[in-house]
C-alpha cells in the first residue's frame, strides 16, 4: 500500500511538472498579447485538461465514471487547489515587478501552493475507485 501511495505521488509530481511546463511556455507566449493575468486565465483551463488526462492515464487510472462525469469531477475537485495556485498566481503578479515581468515565476509558486491539495482531492475523490 505505501509502495502504491508513492508511485502515485511520484508519477502525480510528474504530471505536475509536465503542466508547470506547458502553463508556463502558454502564459510567456500569451502573456505579451494579452497580459498576465489573461494569459493565465487562458492557459489553465489547456493545462487542467492535459493533467487531468495523464493523471488518469498514468498516475490513478480511471474511475468507473464517464470520461465527462470524470473530468468534471476532477475540474471541480480541485477548485481549491486552483484557487490557491491562481490566488497565489494573482497576488505575485501583481505585487512582485519581477513576476510581472516573467509569469512563469508565479505559476511556479501557484503550481507548489496547489499541488499538495490537488493530489488529496485527486486521490481521495475523483479516481478513488480507480
Amino acid at each position: 500500500m505505501r509502495s502504491k501511495l508513492l508511485g502515485q505521488i511520484f508519477r502525480f509530481a510528474v504530471v505536475g511538472t509536465a503542466g508547470f511546463v506547458v502553463n508556463a511556455v502558454l502564459v510567456e507566449l500569451l502573456a505579451h498579447a494579452w497580459g498576465p493575468l489573461y494569459a493565465q486565465l487562458l492557459a489553465f483551463p489547456i493545462v487542467a485538461t492535459m493533467t487531468w488526462y495523464l493523471n488518469r492515464r498514468y498516475t490513478f487510472g480511471a474511475s468507473s465514471h464517464t470520461v465527462l462525469q470524470e473530468w468534471f469531477r476532477y475540474v471541480f475537485a480541485n477548485l481549491l487547489g486552483w484557487a490557491a495556485n491562481n490566488g497565489v498566481y494573482v497576488l505575485l503578479v501583481l505585487n512582485l515587478a519581477i513576476a510581472f515581468r516573467h509569469p512563469s515565476i508565479a505559476v511556479a509558486a501557484g503550481s507548489l501552493a496547489g499541488m499538495l491539495f490537488n493530489f488529496g482531492v485527486s486521490r481521495a475523490v475523483v479516481f478513488r475507485d480507480a
